[in-house]
């Protein structure tokens, strides 16, 4: 079954005067019925508009794919935060311990 200019717009996602545009371009091709209205084959449509299910099927896989990207960065950014306050724990009790070796080598003073 064919589309009219308004099914396919429907079915694509797009507006009539886009898709009669397509026609008109050759991007798509188009047929006129015995009355004059245009008739796309889904087919043809779809062959250079993904029907408006597929986006939206793809555009929720992307969100996801985005949602487990952000969720694995905090994860590392977590991992680097302790990283770097253990590294800084080190070196405060490194600067701690020579700071007492200092003054058990200073001489009494009497």
């Amino acid at each position: 079954m064919s589309y009219t200019l308004a099914s396919a717009a429907k079915a694509a996602g797009l507006n009539r005067s886009a898709i009669l545009k397509a026609i008109k371009s050759g991007k798509i091709i188009g047929t006129k019925d015995k009355l004059g209205k245009w008739q796309i084959e889904p087919a043809e449509l779809h062959r250079a508009y993904p029907a408006v299910a597929e986006r939206s099927a793809v555009t929720d896989a992307s969100q996801q794919s985005a949602e487990l990207d952000v969720a694995a960065l905090g994860t590392q950014i977590e991992a680097l935060i302790r990283r770097a306050a253990e590294r800084l724990h080190r070196q405060l009790d490194d600067v701690r311990r020579d700071q007492e070796s200092e003054r058990d080598r200073r001489p009494v003073e009497s």
